[in-house]
């Protein structure tokens, strides 16, 4: 969620001071791992380092920090179930505080926002982070492309709203293409030829097709497959999936990497189950970008 969190930091900047909370160690069993992220306000949060108690104490230390003179400070959480722990996970994890108020501060989100909002990835330091010697890196939303705009399609546009990806939908059918399902993405119609160009990008790309038919299914793998996306799946019965894979000998190789039927095995039958089963996977693949 870096793309979302930077562009609220920027936008908080410019009213108030604001606390980046950021995970630079953990050890053992943590619900968060390092380069988690939330941001503390006065009276407000987003995004999470892991919740529960070990949230309340990161909280607390970030809005004292608001009102000191120093712009940096650390938490220490025990997770190891003593009598001071934060939670009996056993492991442990140190967050890192940094105030964000100056000018120069406001400069750099912006920047950070404007970098991540086209699609790079942004080395932060430990001045970004408050941590000396400590640094990661901030990632824009993995594109979501979902090609077919039939009732999965909304589906899965639909739940993929929630979870920070940089979605677009393609369908030749442009009518298809209204439904309110379709408000958080990029609409795209027409020539799938298009489709290439949705790749050229510097975002991991993760392509679904969720085609009605055989034929839409072999067009979009003839354009997908001159540049395979990080991850290409495919709904469909494995004959229907056969028949697409003989008709394209060109793209044997590249063939290879399709996943289909995509999504996890859950008996899923609606169109909102499939869609919970493919954003599943989808969310375990990236995780391992």
């Amino acid at each position: 969620m870096d793309e979302r969190l930077f562009a609220r930091l920027a936008g908080w900047l410019e009213q108030q001071a604001v606390v980046l909370a950021s995970v630079v160690e953990a050890r053992g069993a943590t619900p968060r791992r390092p380069g988690s992220r939330m941001l503390v306000t006065a009276a407000s949060s987003l995004g999470s380092i892991g919740g529960g108690l070990a949230e309340v104490r990161v909280l607390e230390a970030a809005r004292r920090l608001l009102g000191s003179s120093p712009v940096q400070g650390s938490v220490d959480i025990d997770l190891g179930g003593g009598a001071d722990s934060a939670g009996v996970c056993g492991g442990s994890m140190r967050i890192a505080l940094r105030r964000w108020s100056t000018v120069d501060d406001l400069e750099r989100a912006r920047a950070i926002r404007d970098a991540l909002a086209a699609g790079h990835r942004v080395v932060l330091g430990a001045g970004d982070l408050g941590a000396p010697g400590v640094g990661n890196v901030a990632n824009p939303d993995v594109r979501l492309l979902i090609v077919g705009a039939g009732h999965c399609g909304a589906a899965l546009c639909e739940l993929a709203a929630r979870l920070d990806f940089d979605i677009h939908v393609f369908d030749a059918r442009r009518e298809c293409l209204g439904q309110s399902a379709f408000a958080a993405a990029c609409r795209h119609a027409g020539d799938v030829a298009q489709l290439g160009a949705l790749l050229d990008s510097e975002r991991d790309v993760q392509a679904i097709l969720l085609n009605r038919d055989f034929h839409a299914d072999v067009a979009a793998l003839e354009v997908l497959c001159a540049r395979p996306p990080r991850f290409l799946g495919m709904l469909g019965s494995r004959r229907r999936i056969g028949e697409v894979v003989k008709a394209l000998p060109g793209c044997r190789e590249a063939l290879r990497g399709l996943v289909a039927p995509v999504g996890l095995d859950i008996d899923a039958e609606t169109p909102h189950e499939i869609a919970v089963s493919i954003l599943a996977q989808l969310i375990a693949e990236r995780r391992r970008y």
